[in-house]
């Protein structure tokens, strides 16, 4: 429900009564331009008939104060300009019984107009509680849980730590790695705005700058990153960050051995056939195809499938993994977000 409540929209602009007597002189100034265009076509007919909306739409954006404001102003005028006189200049009595009864009615247009007023306020102001209070707990939510990647992050540190194994502390090390990445996506989509369609561009922008702090060694490797305007929703958002940082991590470890120098291309981009996400790289690449049973190409097919995607892994002047999405995997506008 859009808020009209023009005094208190204007509140930090202009006083209340300067905002009523705004509302008011528009309401007679809406009533004055009608009345303008009917007189040209018939003049002097239902001389009241305007005072009703004006007094309504007076009413509605500042108050039963404006909509009286607009109630005499508009009658008073009705009565000098509109009005016929008799032959001696004045008004019959049944002219003024009609102009006490367009008061009386006009009066009550006013009150049930405050009455509808009030309410949506009341709407409007115990929806906007609700929506405060629904952020703070769903903001409160997401420090716990990252709280909890912290805490869990650490007691995987505490026991490669103490291990004297070479194999488990690399398996730790590697957990340890995908934690992070994790909380690190986590992070960078729970900080946007709690709204229906996440702005993947601003989105992989973010994700990305993260992951150049972050994952990429102090050498020669450059991560650039382009992707078209797009809007989905948050739980796909999320699938394909983590498809994202799966693959730039596995690219900064496997692709640019002995602190090799090179670029990281990432991509998200629509198509005649849908959207796609790509994660090139110049480093080595591989001649001989690559087993897909370990831990990390399975959590890349999970990835992939919840984003609905399908993902492959091509080999050539470097290696190029992609994403391949639906037209319906996300939207160009917010508008046709939407519909997804």
């Amino acid at each position: 429900m859009i808020d009209l409540d023009i005094p208190r929209l204007l509140s930090g602009i202009a006083p209340r009564w300067v905002s009523k007597a705004g509302c008011a002189i528009l309401g007679i100034g809406l009533a004055v331009l009608l009345r303008f265009i009917v007189q040209q076509i018939t003049p002097g007919a239902a001389p009241f008939a305007f005072v009703y909306p004006a007094a309504l739409l007076a009413t509605l954006l500042g108050g039963w104060q404006a909509g009286m404001g607009t109630l005499v102003g508009t009658e008073l005028l009705a009565w000098v300009f509109v009005v016929p006189k008799d032959p001696q200049g004045g008004h019959t009595e049944q002219q003024v019984a009609a102009a006490i009864l367009v008061a009386l009615t006009a009066a009550a247009v006013i009150a049930v107009g405050e009455g509808f007023r009030v309410a949506a306020q009341r709407i409007v102001t115990e929806r906007n509680a609700k929506i405060a209070e629904r952020e703070l707990l769903f903001r409160e939510l997401q420090h716990r849980v990252s709280n909890d990647f912290t805490i869990v992050n650490s007691l995987l540190d505490l026991q490669r730590r103490r291990s004297t194994d070479p194999e488990t502390r690399q398996a730790l090390e590697q957990a340890m790695g995908r934690i992070r990445s994790v909380a690190r996506v986590h992070h960078h989509l729970y900080t946007l705005p709690d709204i229906g369609a996440i702005d993947f561009r601003q989105y992989l922008a973010d994700l990305c700058t993260a992951l150049a702090q972050a994952a990429f060694p102090p050498s020669g490797l450059y991560l650039r990153c382009h992707c078209d305007q797009a809007y989905m929703p948050r739980n796909r958002a999320i699938a394909i960050g983590l498809v994202t940082n799966e693959l730039v991590t596995n690219a900064v470890k496997h692709a640019f051995p002995d602190d090799r120098a090179g670029n990281i291309d990432v991509r998200f981009q629509k198509s005649d056939a849908g959207w796609s996400l790509s994660v090139s790289d110049d480093g080595i690449g591989f001649s001989q195809p690559q087993p897909r049973t370990g831990l990390g190409t399975t959590l890349l097919e999970e990835f992939a499938r919840q984003a609905g995607g399908t993902l492959s892994i091509e080999a050539g002047n470097g290696t190029t993994a992609r994403l391949v999405l639906p037209p319906t995997a996300a939207q160009s506008s917010v508008q046709d977000s939407t519909d997804i």
